[in-house]
């Protein structure tokens, strides 16, 4: 005990500090159920920061995956399936927020309309609402799919699976709720807004309470849509929300992204995740 840490275990301490000062149940309400106010540490929905970067040692040196089907670019965390090349695979450790570890763009159909369909696997290590509810402990622990964030990537950015959530593009982050029947969804960049299909806005701040949910379900199709230099989210063939951006010095229209190339992507977090994306 009285040996002096290394920079090395310096650094593990304070990646595993970092953690759990930001894991979060669902509300504050579950917090007090779960006796979480007692871990001065832990923080609920109002005091977290849904994206931030885990960063990796010599990531730039590392060789980048040999790019196959729709695949664009693809940053060494990702696994892409031999068999399936829409399969994609990440592994991970946490399912609180969204730490990334990874991220995928894709080519277009056409450089002013494309969309991206994204659907969850995993089979019985994917269910979602009552069908979650029923599993065993120890099952629940090992669910997966919580967190992915979809939207698109500029062109002339170069995805580097640990810091594009806020630099590369413009992204909608999904993020599941505790019981896994609504995705809460913000933003990235977060000083933005989401609109709903009926005009009501949404903020993406982290730390508020009031954010846009949309019900989550097995099988579920969730879509990234760019179309008259808009995104959208869509729930299957429906849309459900358009980000509102701020860029400083431009003018811009409400509701609309600024002239440029832009291409489908995916960026995923620091937890186990199959999709397909096609």
């Amino acid at each position: 005990l009285g040996r002096t840490l290394t920079g090395l275990q310096h650094s593990f301490v304070a990646m595993a500090m970092t953690a759990m000062d930001m894991l979060i149940p669902d509300s504050d309400e579950e917090a007090e159920t779960l006796g979480f106010r007692s871990l001065g540490g832990l923080k609920a929905p109002s005091q977290q920061d849904w994206a931030s970067a885990l960063l990796f040692e010599g990531h730039d040196e590392t060789p980048l995956p040999a790019r196959r089907g729709q695949v664009r670019q693809m940053t060494m965390e990702v696994q892409q399936d031999d068999g399936d090349p829409s399969l994609f695979l990440v592994d991970g450790k946490d399912k609180s927020w969204f730490l990334q570890k990874g991220g995928i763009a894709f080519e277009r159909s056409s450089p002013s309309r494309f969309r991206l369909d994204v659907v969850f696997q995993g089979g019985p290590r994917s269910r979602f609402g009552d069908d979650y509810a029923e599993l065993s402990r120890a099952d629940q622990a090992d669910t997966i799919n919580w967190l992915l964030a979809v939207g698109v990537a500029r062109g002339d950015s170069e995805l580097t699976g640990y810091r594009d959530c806020k630099s590369s593009g413009f992204y909608f982050i999904l993020h599941l709720n505790y019981r896994r029947t609504h995705w809460r969804i913000i933003c990235s960049p977060h000083n933005a807004e989401l609109e709903d299909t009926d005009g009501t806005l949404f903020s993406c701040d982290p730390q508020d309470e009031d954010l846009f949910e949309l019900e989550a379900s097995e099988g579920q199709t969730l879509s990234v849509e760019f179309a008259d230099n808009e995104l959208w989210l869509l729930d299957g063939d429906r849309r459900r929300a358009r980000g509102h951006w701020v860029f400083d010095g431009e003018t811009v229209p409400v509701g609309k992204l600024p002239p440029g190339e832009y291409y489908p992507a995916v960026l995923t977090s620091n937890c186990p995740t199959a999709f397909n994306a096609r």
